[in-house]
């Protein structure tokens, strides 16, 4: 059974159905990209003000910040999100909402609220690999750090940009709207690991103006009207905790790995705050043929 969510909350997301959310969001983003000051120092200001961003970790250029969106899309300075020696660690910044085993091919949402990893990825055959498997979903709050880097050592084979609607991503979104992140517009990332396979899908959501990669940087930040998928004949190598992109204002990255890769830390519980880095598994050892077992 759904939880239940207040007559508040429900009216929030009724009242998401009916607003122009593409429309909504490409305003958005002309604004956040504006580098007249009248704009950008009192959107900033206020940003500040409200969601107490903290800029002690961040790089600010000395003239500042030229628009919202570099103020947004901040870089931190070296060495603050030193990288766990474990297989696989946080990919961001933020909140964890759910996290586990993929039952068959459905992935928890919230309590009573499921989706299929098929209608996230897109693709059967993508989908096929992570039966079984593990997920983690990690929600960027506003105030977060908005890049997202490479939970594992990996080799990008596949990108998937996908259309959809631009729901929030927030708590009572979430309880509220079925198959909410298979829904929304995203960007999937196909990795072969030493551990298998293993997905990374950043989700757009409400006001989000893009989602920007490395592999792509420069490139479209929205896709198309139709589902593109661009398989990378020489894959693109990346190494545990690389930045793999960037959120144009913030929302939600979903993991997913095989039944074959090691499992979650018995310390990740929903709510609990990540942190770039962070362990997801236990500390693990290599054997002698280089493949990685959990203590």
């Amino acid at each position: 059974m759904a939880e239940r969510v207040s007559v508040a909350g429900r009216a929030g997301v009724a009242l998401q159905h009916l607003l122009p959310q593409h429309a909504l969001t490409s305003l958005a983003h002309r604004i956040s990209v504006s580098r007249a000051g009248w704009v950008r120092r009192p959107l900033m200001a206020g940003f500040q003000r409200v969601f107490k961003v903290d800029l002690d970790e961040a790089e600010v250029p000395d003239q500042g910040f030229g628009s919202f969106d570099d103020f947004f899309t901040r870089a931190l300075k070296p060495g603050t999100r030193p990288i766990a020696d474990a297989d696989l660690v946080s990919p961001c910044d933020g909140t964890l909402s759910q996290s586990g085993r993929i039952d068959g091919d459905r992935i928890l949402q919230a309590k009573g609220r499921t989706f299929t990893a098929r209608e996230l990825l897109t693709d059967e055959d993508a989908a096929a690999p992570f039966a079984g498997g593990r997920f983690a979903t990690i929600y960027l709050a506003p105030y977060d750090y908005h890049r997202v880097h490479v939970p594992a050592s990996a080799r990008l084979r596949t990108e998937i940009r996908v259309p959809g609607r631009l729901f929030s991503v927030s708590d009572t979104t979430s309880r509220s709207i079925d198959r909410l992140y298979a829904r929304n517009e995203r960007m999937v990332a196909l990795f072969d690991t030493d551990f298998g396979p293993m997905a990374v899908v950043m989700v757009a959501a409400m006001l989000v103006a893009g989602i920007e990669t490395v592999w792509d940087a420069g490139g479209p930040l929205r896709p198309e009207r139709r589902i593109t998928r661009r398989d990378f004949e020489a894959p693109v190598e990346l190494t545990s905790g690389d930045e793999l992109g960037r959120f144009h204002w913030g929302s939600t990255v979903v993991l997913l790995t095989g039944p074959e890769a090691p499992d979650w830390s018995d310390e990740l519980r929903p709510g609990r705050r990540m942190r770039l880095g962070e362990a997801l598994t236990a500390r693990s050892e290599r054997n002698s043929n280089g493949s990685p077992t959990s203590e």
